[in-house]
C-alpha cells in the first residue's frame, strides 16, 4: 500500500513539474501462460460490459506481475470505459514507464483520461510530447486531431490527422474524421475525396451512413433551382482563403456543370428518364476524376494525397466499380445489378486500390 501511494505521489509531482510523460525506462515483464489467459478472460468480460469483473482479472495478474503491460493496458482501457478516469490515467502512467509496443496506446489513454477530466489543454500537451517520442505513430496523430478539434483548434486538427494518414493510408477513422473537418471548414472537394476514400475502406459498416449522409449534398449542393425548374442557380464558392489544400476551382466548376445539365434535362417536358441514379453518380465521379487529372491541383495535402488517387482511379477505368463497391450501403438504384454482372471488374478495382502507391511522409 505504501509503495502504491509513493508511486501515485511521484507521478503527481512529475506532472506538476511539467514532465508530461513518464520515462519509458523499465523493461516490460513477460507474462506467464496463466496470466495471458487471465487477461483474455478480462477482455471477454469487458466486451460483455462486466467492467468490475474484468478489472478483478487484470488486478489478479498485476498482483503477481506488476509490470505486465498487457494487463496494465487493458486495465486502463476498462477503467476508462467505466468512467473511472483518474484510475485510467494512473494505470496508463504506470504502463508508460515500460518500453513496449503499447507505448503510444498508453499515451493515448493518458490524454483521453485527461480530456474527460476537463483537462483538455494538458491532454494536448501529452500528445505533443508523445509525438516527439513516437513520431511515426498514426494512432497518436489521429487522437491528437480529435483532441485539437474538441478544443476548437480545427486547423491544427486537420494537420494532425493528415500527418497520420501519411504513415497509415488505410486508417479508415482518419479519413472519416478528415472528411468531417474539411466539410466543417468549407473545403468541399477535399471533403468529397476524404469521405469517398473512407467508403472504399468501410463500404458497409455501422459508420458508413455518416459519410453517405454528407456526400450527396457535397457532390450536388452548388446547383439549385430558382423560382421554377427552368431556372438553375450555380453557386461556385470563392475560396480564396481555402487554397492551402490545393486549388480545386476547376473540379468545383466541372461538378456544377454536370449537375446543372441533369437539372436542365429534368426541367424539360416529355423527356423520358434514361439514366439510372447509379449511372449519374458514376458520371459525377468521372467528371471529378477527369478534372483532377487535367488541372493537377498543386500544394496541400488533399491535392498531393487524395487528388492523384481519384484521378488515377478514373483514368484506369474503375469508376463504375468504385461507385458500386464504395456506395453499396446507400442502395443506389442500378448499382447492385451492375455489381452482380461485373464481379471481375470489382475485384480488379480492389486489387488496384490495394496496390496504389500513396505518398509517404
Amino acid at each position: 500500500m505504501l509503495r502504491r501511494l509513493f508511486l501515485i505521489l511521484a507521478f503527481a509531482a512529475a506532472a506538476n513539474a511539467g514532465e508530461n510523460l513518464p520515462k519509458p525506462d523499465r523493461v516490460a515483464a513477460d507474462a506467464t501462460p496463466e496470466q495471458v489467459a487471465l487477461v483474455k478472460e478480462g477482455v471477454a468480460l469487458h466486451d460483455e460490459g462486466k467492467y468490475e469483473a474484468a478489472i478483478a482479472k487484470y488486478k489478479q495478474v498485476l498482483d503477481q506481475n506488476p509490470w505486465e503491460v498487457g494487463a496494465l493496458f487493458e486495465l486502463s482501457f476498462t477503467y476508462f470505459a467505466s468512467k473511472q478516469y483518474e484510475q485510467s490515467l494512473e494505470t496508463a502512467r504506470l504502463g508508460a514507464q515500460c518500453r513496449s509496443a503499447s507505448l503510444p496506446g498508453f499515451y493515448v489513454a493518458m490524454a483521453n483520461a485527461l480530456d474527460e477530466l476537463g483537462k483538455g489543454k494538458e491532454a494536448i500537451e501529452i500528445y505533443r510530447a508523445a509525438i516527439k517520442q513516437a513520431p511515426e505513430s498514426r494512432l497518436l496523430y489521429y487522437n491528437f486531431g480529435i483532441a485539437l478539434d474538441r478544443a476548437g483548434k480545427r486547423a491544427e486538427a486537420k494537420t494532425a490527422v493528415e500527418t497520420g494518414l501519411r504513415y497509415e493510408p488505410k486508417h479508415a477513422s482518419s479519413h472519416l474524421k478528415l472528411g468531417e473537418i474539411y466539410a466543417g471548414m468549407g473545403y468541399r472537394i477535399p471533403a468529397i475525396l476524404a469521405y469517398s476514400r473512407f467508403l472504399v475502406l468501410e463500404p458497409d459498416s455501422k459508420r458508413s451512413p455518416q459519410a453517405l449522409e454528407k456526400l450527396p449534398q457535397l457532390l450536388t449542393g452548388s446547383v439549385t433551382t430558382g423560382k421554377d425548374d427552368s431556372h438553375i442557380n450555380i453557386n461556385i464558392s470563392d475560396n480564396k482563403g481555402l487554397k492551402d489544400e490545393g486549388d480545386f476551382m476547376g473540379a468545383e466548376m466541372m461538378l456544377s456543370i454536370v449537375v446543372a445539365a441533369d437539372f436542365m434535362v429534368k426541367s424539360k417536358e416529355k423527356v423520358k428518364e434514361v439514366t439510372s441514379p447509379f449511372e449519374k453518380l458514376v458520371s459525377l465521379y468521372d467528371s471529378l476524376g477527369e478534372s483532377l487529372e487535367n488541372s493537377k491541383p498543386k500544394g496541400g495535402f488533399a491535392a498531393t494525397y487524395y487528388a492523384p488517387y481519384f484521378a488515377s482511379l478514373v483514368k484506369a477505368g474503375h469508376t463504375e466499380a468504385f461507385v458500386a463497391y464504395a456506395w453499396q450501403a446507400a442502395k443506389i438504384e442500378g448499382a447492385e445489378e451492375w455489381a452482380k454482372a461485373n464481379d471481375a471488374k470489382i475485384k480488379a478495382f480492389l486489387t488496384w486500390t490495394e496496390a496504389f502507391p500513396w505518398p509517404a511522409k
